[in-house]
């Protein structure tokens, strides 16, 4: 639903920037006035039915962004670490009473189970530490975009909640909170890159486990189901939960991966079932497109960044004769009426191609996937 909402946003958006259909009633706001709504003088009056609906459509992603902000923060982030935190105790202990039990032929097993565990949770943690800076900054987001949406109300001229200065500092929290964005979309998709070479290299040196006999936890999440390896605690819980149901699933999640270690160590031939390759090297395929599909939003965010961020410095360099030569070089030479209006279109369309993809995306794949199956029996 936000992808549809952010595709006719910023589609309305970018109508507005090339006055397309200019004589319709989508600009004619005395429209607004006598069938849709009567707006006060002097400022707001002058709202087009096109401004309206993209105010609408601003209004969704405030409401949307503040609330996915604060659950990424809440539950994905603080409640995931809270969770992490009562399993790590947990587990420790855990691993200490079974030493003390354990048989000299388990402890290859119990260190592989060890190893994969301690690195899960650590990995998790990392998880939910950066959803809680992804959360700030999609909540910033959301609050920035009353502002927008006041100002295709033409509220921002009242003054009534700081007029131009105000929304530009909301432009300006929306581009810093876009930074760290565009540094989460470029590090997914090296992380995505790297993870789809690793599966080759897994299947085509047939090793499930290191030179010193260990199972990586990719490699485990990888062959022991299906799809990957998904223990309960990836899931944010608050600190309500009980700790003796923590405790049994714990128990049983240990003992399901102590049976799936020691039957991975024990097949020396796990990597010649063609089934498990052809799992293995279509997920690693889908993981490279992953990939490719951040890059592509990091160049789609990146464009956009850039060309909101100018109007932002032609606000603090309004005076064109004394402008520095890097504010000039950063227009390109343009005026800074043009430079206002190409980088604020530029971003409207970007963001107009972004969700695009985002809704293509799963019939692509999906269209690979029959292709490729139909292929296979061919063959």
């Amino acid at each position: 639903m936000d992808a549809v909402v952010q595709l006719l946003r910023n589609c309305m958006c970018c109508v507005k920037d090339l006055t397309l259909f200019g004589d319709t009633i989508f600009y004619d706001n005395d429209y607004t006035i006598s069938n849709i709504y009567d707006f006060p003088s002097p400022h707001l009056n002058q709202t087009t039915p096109l401004e309206l609906c993209i105010s609408i459509s601003q209004l969704y992603a405030c409401i949307s962004c503040s609330k996915s902000g604060l659950k990424m923060i809440t539950s994905g982030g603080i409640g995931k670490l809270q969770r992490l935190v009562r399993i790590t105790d947990i587990f420790t202990k855990s691993i200490t009473d079974d030493n003390k039990k354990s048989k000299q032929s388990d402890e290859e097993i119990s260190k592989n189970v060890e190893n994969i565990v301690r690195s899960s949770l650590v990995e998790e943690a990392n998880d939910a530490t950066m959803s809680v800076l992804l959360g700030v900054c999609l909540l910033s987001t959301g609050i920035s975009f009353f502002w927008l949406f006041a100002n295709s109300l033409h509220i921002t001229p009242t003054g009534w909640i700081g007029g131009l200065p105000a929304l530009i500092h909301a432009l300006t929290v929306m581009e810093v909170a876009l930074v760290v964005f565009l540094y989460s979309m470029f590090t997914d998709g090296i992380s995505a890159m790297k993870k789809s070479t690793e599966i080759h290299n897994m299947i085509r040196d047939e090793k499930v486990s290191g030179d010193d006999g260990t199972l990586s936890l990719e490699n485990y999440s990888l062959l022991c189901n299906e799809s990957s390896w998904t223990p309960f605690w990836t899931k944010g819980a608050s600190s309500t939960v009980e700790k003796d149901a923590e405790e049994k699933m714990l128990q049983k999640e240990l003992e399901a991966m102590q049976q799936n270690t020691k039957s991975m160590i024990a097949d020396k031939n796990i990597m010649k079932n063609q089934q498990i390759v052809s799992r293995l090297t279509d997920y690693a395929q889908e993981t490279r497109w992953n990939g490719f599909l951040q890059f592509i939003y990091f160049i789609l965010n990146l464009i956009a960044f850039y060309g909101y961020l100018l109007g932002i410095v032609v606000y603090y360099f309004d005076d064109e004769e004394n402008q520095p030569s890097y504010v000039t070089t950063l227009k390109f030479g343009y005026s800074n009426d043009y430079a206002d209006w190409a980088g604020n279109f530029a971003g409207d369309l970007m963001w107009t191609i972004e969700p695009i993809i985002i809704l293509t995306t799963p019939m692509i794949m999906s269209l690979r996937k029959n292709t490729t199956s139909k292929k296979e029996k061919k063959d």
